[in-house]
């Protein structure tokens, strides 16, 4: 039976998912019973389907913690806010839709003692066409610009050292889904950061509330500024030094 030493929060973002959010949650905390110390966070950002009442009926059957919204505020407030509610030294931070196998997570685990940031790669990638070629020309732009070498920048299932979070989600401020501005930041500051391979699955129920066909001119052209600006910061901090 797997087992780990270390403690973990175990965050999860949550939008509308009320088809799969009931198996996500049950599989991911049956998985870690007994086998290490954790605790879950589960960040509703104001769903419009049933996902906040099948949370609180959760929250009375599991020992989670959810805190719901009213409004929607988009994927990485959710992720942000999350965070200051988690005390353990490591973050799980894993997307709602269930693309992952929770047992996956001792892939990543098993590299605790020697890295900072462990990214879990996605091999064979179960999504949208233009998901994946936007994924691959994002990916590649960001190891042009950033000299990085990461593979798979963005991916929804990630364990990160608290400390590192705590040090740079506060500098956070031009790419919009979190990761990709944290693994540079964190790269350009000297962390240990891995890409290990996982599973990816394609969604247990309809498609993406983010990635949507027609929303993708302007969700490119504000990254792709978002990472011009990053790129013009680190430049000229370096320079300053």
């Amino acid at each position: 039976m797997n087992k780990i030493k270390e403690r973990i929060s175990i965050v999860i973002p949550v939008y509308n998912e009320e088809n799969i959010i009931k198996k996500m949650i049950m599989d991911y905390y049956n998985e870690f019973k007994g086998k290490f110390k954790f605790e879950m966070i589960v960040r509703e950002d104001g769903s419009t389907d049933k996902t906040k009442e099948i949370l609180k009926r959760l929250s009375k059957e599991f020992p989670i913690r959810v805190y719901t919204s009213n409004a929607r505020r988009g994927y990485q407030w959710s992720v942000i806010d999350a965070l200051k509610y988690a005390k353990y030294e490591w973050i799980f931070l894993v997307d709602s839709d269930y693309q992952y196998k929770p047992e996956d997570f001792w892939r990543l685990a098993s590299y605790t003692g020697k890295y900072d940031i462990i990214l879990g790669r996605r091999v064979k990638r179960m999504d949208a066409w233009h998901r994946i070629l936007m994924s691959k020309v994002f990916n590649f732009l960001i190891r042009i610009l950033f000299y990085v070498p990461y593979k798979d920048i963005e991916p929804g299932y990630r364990l990160i050292r608290k400390e590192v979070l705590d040090r740079i989600v506060p500098d956070i401020r031009y790419l919009s889904y979190l990761t990709s501005e944290l693994v540079i930041r964190a790269h350009n500051l000297g962390y240990k950061i891995i890409e290990v391979p996982v599973g990816h699955f394609k969604r247990k129920n309809g498609t993406t509330h983010v990635f949507k066909l027609y929303k993708l001119p302007v969700i490119i052209l504000k990254e792709f500024i978002g990472l011009f600006k990053l790129k013009y910061e680190l430049t000229h901090n370096r320079e300053d030094k």
